[in-house]
């Protein structure tokens, strides 16, 4: 193995690291994103206050800078290779940056579930869609779809080292939903 595919996992993160709903919002929108609705720079944020094509970008390219990594780099090594997978959402979660402050990860580590498995990806979505469609809340629809889709990785695949690092990826993004799931609790959450 050669010496530069111990870096895949830098390049992996860093390009996680970019904050797309950020960039979008100060170059084609209102700008001010960390300071209107949650503050939050991931598409259900840059949806509410910057609008639906922002949104949209922004989940595309979320999706996109995990997906590209995690379907395109091989280390030929497993340890490297399950960092690979699990970078680009940590660093959309702790971006270098943002001094470390980011989003809550869901469209990257959707991106990563693409990367794996089509079918996953496909189930998760219809999934989202489907709890979204009944609560109009996207936190819970988006906490439900993450962990629908450790069940079913484990009924397609199941190699123990990936579902891992996708049960460590969803722990993180459950605790970046602490807030949420506050206002869950009090009937607080708002609805789109």
């Amino acid at each position: 193995m050669s010496m530069h595919q111990y870096l895949y996992p830098l390049f992996a993160y860093l390009l996680g690291s970019i904050p797309f709903g950020l960039i979008f919002s100060e170059l084609f929108g209102p700008g001010g994103l960390r300071e209107k609705g949650s503050g939050n720079i991931g598409s259900t944020n840059v949806l509410r206050t910057q609008g639906k094509l922002l949104g949209a970008m922004t989940l595309v390219c979320d999706f996109s800078k995990a997906f590209i990594p995690c379907y395109f780099f091989d280390s030929g090594n497993l340890v490297c290779n399950l960092l690979i997978l699990v970078a680009p959402t940590i660093g959309h979660m702790f971006p270098i940056w943002l001094k470390f402050k980011g989003g809550k990860g869901v469209a990257t580590f959707l991106g990563t579930i693409g990367a794996i498995s089509w079918f996953v990806l496909l189930c998760t979505g219809l999934i989202w869609i489907a709890v979204f469609l009944a609560c109009r809340i996207s936190s819970v629809s988006c906490l439900i779809a993450v962990s629908s889709s450790l069940l079913l990785y484990r009924y397609v695949q199941n190699n123990i080292f990936t579902m891992s690092a996708l049960i460590f990826l969803v722990i993180l993004i459950f605790i970046k939903h602490k807030d949420n799931l506050i206002r869950l609790r009090n009937n607080q959450e708002k609805k789109i």
